[in-house]
């Protein structure tokens, strides 16, 4: 009888036969990683598409930004004897009190314009310091004009600081007509307090942004001498 136990040549080694090893890249993993690829991918698309989208057209993106409040920086000044046009020194605007003013009514007077509005903390600490130049130089022939911004400003709160703070010179409440103006003249930002100093001859001889109590008062006096002694005048 045939036996049917197998022998090997002496010397030969056994070999075991070891599993597999499974792939990292089973079919679920592939599927998560194709999800997460495309996710990333319309991502970017998106996100390119959104920067390139030409604007709708009749839809305005522009956003209107209140004026900035300017404390404690340096007071600028534009390139001295900038002529305001007539058609500027000819606008009307409403004072509190219900008349109107023109700064060609002042033609011969050094005029302070000084844009502040009642929520401004700078513009409520500079305010003593106008009211004293007024009073120091009014006899010599300087005068002194807020102007508060009807876009940004309740009428009625305007009068009632007015008259509780005692400022004894004119406020107007304008509507863009004249600050806006005086603004592009100077090249200015929208920034607030800001004050421009006028020659007789209606010229801007100095700009003022923001309010330093350090420099401003003394910076703005030596503005005011200059000018009504016409040293500030153009030849």
């Amino acid at each position: 009888m045939a036996s049917s136990i197998e022998t090997k040549p002496a010397g030969a080694e056994t070999v075991s036969s070891e599993p597999a090893k499974e792939s990292f890249w089973t079919g679920g993993r592939v599927a998560v990683t194709v999800i997460v690829v495309g996710l990333i991918i319309w991502y970017g698309v998106a996100r390119y598409g959104s920067r390139n989208v030409s604007p709708t057209p009749g839809v305005s993106t522009a956003v209107t930004k209140p004026p900035v409040v300017s404390n404690g920086e340096a007071p600028a000044a534009p390139p001295a004897f900038i002529a305001i046009p007539p058609e500027i020194r000819e606008t009307a605007v409403k004072t509190l009190d219900g008349d109107t003013l023109k700064l060609s009514d002042f033609a011969g007077k050094v005029v302070i314009l000084n844009v502040w509005a009642v929520w401004c903390g700078p513009c409520r600490t500079e305010m003593p310091e106008l009211v004293k130049m007024s009073s120091e130089y009014k006899s010599r022939g300087l005068v002194v004009v807020g102007i508060a911004s009807a876009f940004q400003e309740n009428e009625t709160q305007v009068r009632d600081f007015v008259q509780k703070e005692k400022i004894p010179y004119k406020v107007v409440f304008d509507d863009g007509s004249l600050e806006a103006p005086l603004v592009q003249l100077t090249n200015a930002r929208s920034v607030i307090p800001q004050s421009f100093v006028i020659s007789r001859d209606g010229k801007i001889v100095k700009h003022f942004t923001g309010f330093n109590a350090l420099q401003t008062p003394q910076l703005m006096r030596q503005a005011i001498e200059e000018a009504l002694g016409d040293k500030g005048k153009a030849q």
